[in-house]
């Protein structure tokens, strides 16, 4: 069974003995792609994306030349480098890989990064191409999944190539002379916002899809013809089509805990040059914990660190600039008296932050002035401890004392939020009781 007349040119020249029974019937995998093109929004939905997230995913084959097998650190790169609330990050690794190592040992080896939130669909079924159709971009090697998600018309990149794997001349091999590679030195943001132009630039791309089949939509449909022929029997006459991916069910859901991972922040609060307006604020959140231990983040330019009342780890509670208190530590009654408890058990930090009951913020600094931050409009990724880093962002840009607005983003492209931040009292120091 050949996908493409052009396989068939090859296996002309490599074994022209087998060329009286083979036959170019297509890809039923490739055909069944693209007739759930059209459901990408219920797939993103049940893999838990936002109408705002991208969706990178990586894809890896078996062997040492794998993603996996020859850069592995790509996982942590990903969700260390890619902003926490802008992109999630989905692993299809091959059935050959979790069947070799076991599914206990493969889910060890990436148990931070599960933490961090990547998605890891179990081997059994088709999950993988339910998130092929829901992706935005994909970083893979030399396994099918790549070559189908250039089909599909993703910007990727090569995270590993088994050259020795791949037959010259085929289109994977071309695949492999047309995508660029991931580079070590350049933030992974920057390469996939070049991999899209690449994509728009390089016309043998669209070349590359086209030898994927050679009879699109005509896979499932020649196959029977060809199995009930061989059988010596009557075919069904009931036409046989290309079916969408089921909607996946089969993610594990993932473990929840009580604290939330700290997080480099970066938020800039810029003014409107002209026109009087509020404060516009981009936010981007890193998980501190897969950070490089090598101190080198290029990704990070002038980030602070936030974290959630409870951290356990002293190395991030101590330096932490921002500190918001748990929705249950924070109770109904006096989050004012709570956030004065965490200015003076978090020494390190500049601001403190309690969710309200009624779904605002009340906010302290530590010389003890108080605020109130509230959603005007509403935005799904709006909690408490984002809420603090745009404040505190603001109250950088335009200091302790401040009135006012912000449009906050996270996406320089996306739908703001406007917040509403107001100055409700002055204390001398962290345990004021101005707000009381």
């Amino acid at each position: 069974m050949l996908s493409h007349e052009e396989q068939l040119a090859r296996l002309r020249t490599g074994c022209p003995e087998a060329v009286p029974v083979a036959h170019v019937v297509g890809d039923p995998c490739m055909d069944r792609l693209r007739a759930s093109l059209p459901f990408r929004d219920e797939y993103r939905a049940a893999l838990g994306l936002r109408p705002d997230q991208r969706l990178l995913l990586l894809s890896t084959t078996w062997s040492r030349a794998s993603l996996l097998g020859a850069a592995g650190d790509l996982v942590r790169r990903a969700l260390a480098e890619l902003p926490h609330d802008t992109y999630r990050v989905l692993a299809a690794v091959h059935p050959n890989a979790w069947y070799a190592h076991g599914g206990w040992q493969l889910r060890s080896w990436l148990w931070p990064h599960l933490d961090a939130g990547l998605l890891l669909p179990p081997p059994a079924g088709d999950t993988w191409q339910a998130a092929l159709c829901a992706a935005d971009a994909f970083i893979g090697d030399h396994g099918s999944v790549s070559l189908y998600a250039a089909g599909l018309g993703l910007p990727g990149l090569l995270g590993a190539f088994g050259e020795d794997a791949v037959a010259a001349d085929s289109p994977m091999a071309r695949l492999g002379a047309a995508l660029p590679r991931v580079s070590a030195s350049v933030p992974l943001s920057v390469q996939l916002e070049r991999a899209e132009r690449h994509l728009a630039a390089e016309p043998r791309l669209a070349g590359i899809a086209a030898q994927i089949t050679s009879r699109p939509g005509q896979a499932l449909s020649r196959l029977r013809r060809l199995c009930y022929r061989t059988l010596d029997l009557a075919e069904p006459a009931a036409p046989l089509v290309p079916r969408p991916v089921d909607v996946p069910l089969d993610l594990p859901r993932p473990r929840h805990s009580p604290v939330d991972a700290p997080l480099f922040v970066e938020a800039g609060a810029t003014v409107p040059d002209q026109v009087p307006g509020p404060t516009h604020v981009l936010i981007r959140r890193y998980p501190a914990l897969l950070q490089a231990d090598t101190g080198h983040h290029p990704h990070l330019t002038d980030a602070h660190l936030a974290v959630t009342e409870g951290e356990p780890e002293a190395r991030w509670a101590r330096a932490a600039d921002v500190v918001t208190a748990r929705h249950r530590a924070a109770g109904p009654a006096r989050p004012a008296a709570l956030l004065a408890e965490l200015l003076s058990r978090h020494p390190g930090c500049t601001l403190a932050a309690a969710p309200e009951p009624s779904g605002s913020c009340l906010v302290r600094t530590r010389n003890g002035t108080t605020y109130r931050a509230s959603w005007d409009s509403g935005a799904a990724w709006a909690t408490p401890s984002l809420t603090a880093s745009a404040v505190y962002a603001c109250l950088l840009r335009h200091g302790d004392g401040w009135d006012g607005e912000a449009e906050v983003r996270l996406t320089a492209e996306g739908v703001p939020g406007l917040l509403r931040v107001r100055c409700i009292g002055a204390g001398e120091g962290p345990a004021g009781d101005a707000a009381e």
